[in-house]
């Protein structure tokens, strides 16, 4: 079991009841924390990356707003082509 950084731990604590809804983004999987509106771009505490099964890089992001709050779950894929599959935590590097 693999724990996490104490300055990660608030946002797990975040997670739970945490609604979110998809971002037009091509169905590359990326996500968008539901919280009031005029949030912006604060932080990003959280980076990893994978191959997609095609073999496509993709990038993935964590995004906290000016609050430090979850934000958006950014996953790009360099291509702009949808994801096809989100491998398993094994198969993804952090940082």
């Amino acid at each position: 079991m693999m724990l996490a950084k104490p300055e990660i731990v608030p946002l797990l604590v975040q997670l739970k009841g945490a609604l979110v809804q998809e971002m037009n983004d091509g169905g590359m999987g990326s996500l968008q924390f539901v919280d009031p509106e005029g949030r912006r771009f604060g932080s990003m505490p959280v980076e990893a990356a994978f191959h997609d099964t095609d073999g496509t890089f993709v990038s993935v992001a964590v995004m906290l707003d000016q609050f430090g709050a979850l934000w958006q779950l950014d996953i790009w894929k360099v291509d702009n082509s949808s994801l096809i599959r989100i491998p398993p935590p094994i198969h993804v590097q952090i940082g």
